[in-house]
């Protein structure tokens, strides 16, 4: 299954906050043996959010996840992006309604009048697209929804990570990822060659073994090379780098070249 992320937030583009949820959900995304294929990061503008969201379910994707934007402020304008986007009205959800109503009771019996408390804001929060669901989660009031559209799912977090992540571990993963893909097989290869070394060999490795995703990642000190895919195709690969590795540093160019780089290492660390 495609999956793609779109995080809502003028504060993440602005750099005031920085975006934990797309990592989040990439990393629990690929556990289940999924694929993310894109991240967008948009302002807090319903027609941008509209844009996106339509572009987002013309795309491979699936499942698109949505973040951001779900609170009671009126630059929180998620839902009428998504409502737009989907041709549909904004509607009351019964069950976030009713929460957000105890939390009314609750402030007027404790002597607070609506204003106070902001009591509107919070009312909006029970909006939703039409045809959406209500995603349960064991803290507070928490809009996230869930809706179906042409053969996709468009699921609605909130952006504070803490409430996120809870209701992605307590009612997403069980009901749209868990069971639902292939388990990846991951292996770790390193090096101390400069990157470039075995660029050739990864390019081949990856073209003969295109079920596996094959990143080489440059580090202060060596290099490293993440290989995740199928069991066996994901084993083979990590075997046949090791055993070039090996190969290239018992060489005498091999050697030659490890301290060659160990002295740019140190004089460039001094």
């Amino acid at each position: 299954m495609d999956v793609s992320v779109v995080v809502v937030g003028d504060e993440i583009l602005s750099g005031h906050v920085q975006d934990a949820n797309a990592s989040f959900i990439a990393t629990r995304v690929a556990h289940h043996g999924h694929r993310l294929r894109r991240v967008a990061i948009i302002p807090d503008d319903p027609k941008e959010i509209a844009a996106e969201v339509t572009r987002e379910l013309a795309g491979p994707a699936t499942l698109v996840f949505v973040c951001g934007g779900l609170g009671p402020t009126h630059d929180d304008r998620t839902m009428e992006g998504i409502a737009a986007a989907l041709g549909t009205p904004l509607v009351e959800l019964a069950p976030l309604a009713a929460r957000i109503e105890e939390i009314v009771a609750s402030v007027g019996r404790a002597g607070f009048s609506h204003d106070a408390f902001g009591v509107e804001g919070l009312r909006k929060m029970a909006l939703a697209p039409a045809g959406a669901e209500v995603l349960p989660t064991s803290i507070g009031v928490i809009p996230a929804v869930t809706v179906e559209h042409a053969g996709g799912r468009i699921v609605i977090l909130p952006g504070p990570p803490r409430e996120l992540q809870a209701v992605f571990t307590e009612t997403v993963e069980p009901r749209f990822l868990e069971g639902t893909g292939v388990a990846l097989w991951r292996e770790e290869v390193t090096h101390r060659f400069p990157e470039s070394t075995f660029a050739v060999v990864l390019t081949e490795l990856q073209a003969r073994f295109p079920s596996t995703s094959i990143g080489s990642y440059p580090q202060a000190d060596h290099t490293l090379i993440r290989i995740a895919g199928p069991l066996d195709d994901a084993q083979n690969v990590a075997e046949e780098l090791r055993a070039q590795v090996t190969r290239f540093a018992d060489s005498d160019e091999g050697k030659r070249l490890l301290e060659f780089m160990s002295i740019r290492r140190h004089d460039g660390a001094s």
